[in-house]
C-alpha cells in the first residue's frame, strides 16, 4: 500500500491517458489530514460550479443502482474496485478507490483530467464520509 496526500503532486508524471493517480495502486490516505483541503474543494464547487467531470460520477452511481440525489455507495461494493480497476475512466475524470490508513473504510476519489478547467487534476474525496 501506498501512502499519499492527495492535495500534493505524486513524484510520478502523468500517465499516456493523463491522470497521475494508477487505479491498479493501492493507495491508502489520511482523511484528517486530507478534510481542509477537501473542504476547501467542496467550497469551490459552489462558488465556481462543479467541474463537468462530477457527471462522470452521477452516471457511475446510476449505474451501479445507487441514489444519485443522496449517495450511498457501499464499502462492499466499492472494495473490489481497490488497487484492482477504477469505478470508472473517461476524457474528463477517473474514479478510484483510497483506503483511510486509520481505518477499513473506503473513499471515492476522482481525478479530474486537464479537460476540466479550473480543476486541472484536482483530486477529490466524493464520499467525505466514507462509503457505508
Amino acid at each position: 500500500m501506498k501512502k499519499i496526500k492527495l492535495n500534493e503532486g505524486l513524484e510520478t508524471e502523468t500517465s499516456i491517458d493523463g491522470y497521475k493517480l494508477n487505479p491498479i495502486e493501492k493507495y491508502v490516505i489520511n482523511l484528517n489530514e486530507e478534510m481542509e483541503f477537501q473542504m476547501a474543494m467542496m467550497m469551490s464547487f459552489q462558488i465556481m460550479g462543479p467541474p463537468p467531470a462530477l457527471k462522470n460520477y452521477h452516471a457511475w452511481l446510476f449505474e451501479n443502482g445507487f441514489n444519485v440525489d443522496s449517495p450511498n455507495p457501499t464499502n462492499e461494493a466499492v472494495a473490489l474496485y481497490y488497487g484492482v480497476k477504477p469505478l470508472w475512466k473517461t476524457d474528463y475524470s477517473q474514479g478510484i478507490v483510497v483506503m483511510d490508513e486509520n481505518d477499513s473504510d473506503y473513499f471515492i476519489v476522482m481525478e479530474c483530467s486537464s479537460k476540466n478547467k479550473g480543476y486541472k487534476h484536482a483530486k477529490v474525496i466524493l464520499t467525505m464520509g466514507g462509503c457505508m
